[in-house]
């Protein structure tokens, strides 16, 4: 008999792909990793379930434990909520969801619906007006007033878990088991490839993705030549940088989120280390690339339609740049993205969605 006895037990060891359609004529070898096919549809179910595991341990930045009958909760408007409700549900635990208000404002998305079907309670997070004054909304969200609803949802998790003994706020921003999480995926790539990896690359907002398949592929011997990131156009990350492309010498950690976090009496934001903060640190990665919505939409469609892919503007955004890379390596080299997630979690935005991360 072969099977398995809970359904985390399936998460990772994805296939990787090559690319023969839309990578021919690239140069590289393209390749993607599958994470499209993890169980809760994303690359998110790596990191919901170590970060899950280790609150089970206790192992938290503030030593809460997670027990039997526990909540697990979270702030998400994308591939991490549904993930977390999954393993939540899969390990029989609660878990409590908010979704970030400004992205709520034109009703239900798919991605709210795939998280309420795994059972959690779906809050919409607080209006930044409950922890600031008008003046400091005013003026923290001058240049990006989306980032107080962020803010504002974190702060809801961080008063969910002060207030209830038995209930861990996961907070993918902050920690350090959501990329030591995705580790195996950088692990898994070595073997697929024999170790012969010259780039490798992914989308970045919390930067734990692509921090872990590197940390993955260092504890293997193997250091890419080429190591990039990738962002949206014209939308705020945790990184700092001018242009549509930039080298590591010229990144640096934003410190918009900081600012409001002090505000708002966000105590982890302002006493811990980000993951973008240590990936940086560390030196990667070698290049950041802008992509717009209109590319990583057309790269989507034709994953799509010439590979069978059935993926969102994430991967379409990742595949678009591995591509920009091949080209500059040449053949011979392997050059491998990620596939992040699946397309039916855009559906209800079509044909407006955006590339975000």
């Amino acid at each position: 008999m072969n099977y398995i006895n809970n359904i985390t037990e399936a998460i990772g060891n994805t296939p990787l792909l090559k690319l023969n359609r839309v990578g021919k004529d690239a140069g590289a070898n393209v390749f993607v990793k599958l994470e499209n096919l993890e169980p809760s549809g994303s690359y998110k179910a790596r990191m919901a379930l170590a970060m899950v595991e280790a609150a089970e341990r206790g192992d938290t930045w503030n030593h809460k434990k997670l027990s039997e009958g526990g909540m697990v909760v979270e702030a998400s408007a994308g591939n991490t909520a549904p993930a977390v409700a999954m393993v939540a549900a899969a390990r029989g635990y609660k878990a409590k969801i908010y979704l970030y208000r400004y992205q709520m404002e034109g009703g239900k998305n798919t991605r709210m619906l795939i998280t309420q079907a795994y059972g959690p309670q779906v809050g919409i997070s607080s209006e930044p007006s409950i922890y600031l004054t008008q003046e400091q909304i005013a003026e923290l969200g001058k240049d990006d007033p989306d980032l107080l609803h962020v803010l504002s949802a974190k702060m809801d998790c961080q008063r969910e878990e002060d207030s209830n003994e038995n209930c861990v706020w996961v907070d993918q921003i902050y920690n350090k088991y959501n990329y030591i999480g995705q580790e195996s995926m950088g692990r898994e790539i070595y073997d697929q490839l024999d170790g012969k990896i010259d780039a490798v690359g992914c989308s970045v907002s919390s930067g734990a993705s692509l921090y872990g398949m590197i940390k993955g592929l260092v504890q293997k011997g193997v250091r890419p030549e080429i190591i990039f990131g990738v962002v949206p156009r014209g939308s705020e990350t945790y990184i700092d940088f001018n242009g549509d492309e930039a080298d590591i010498s010229q990144l640096a950690v934003s410190d918009a989120k900081s600012k409001i976090a002090d505000a708002i009496g966000l105590k982890k934001w302002v006493t811990e280390e980000s993951i973008i903060k240590k990936m940086l640190d560390d030196g990667y990665p070698d290049k950041i690339f802008c992509v717009g919505d209109e590319e990583a939409r057309s790269m989507a469609n034709r994953l799509c339609q010439e590979e069978g892919i059935f993926c969102g503007m994430s991967s379409g955004a990742n595949v678009a740049v591995a591509l920009r890379i091949a080209k500059l390596l040449g053949p011979g080299k392997n050059v491998v993205t990620t596939i992040v997630d699946t397309r039916d979690r855009y559906l209800s935005e079509t044909p407006f969605e955006k590339y975000v991360v």
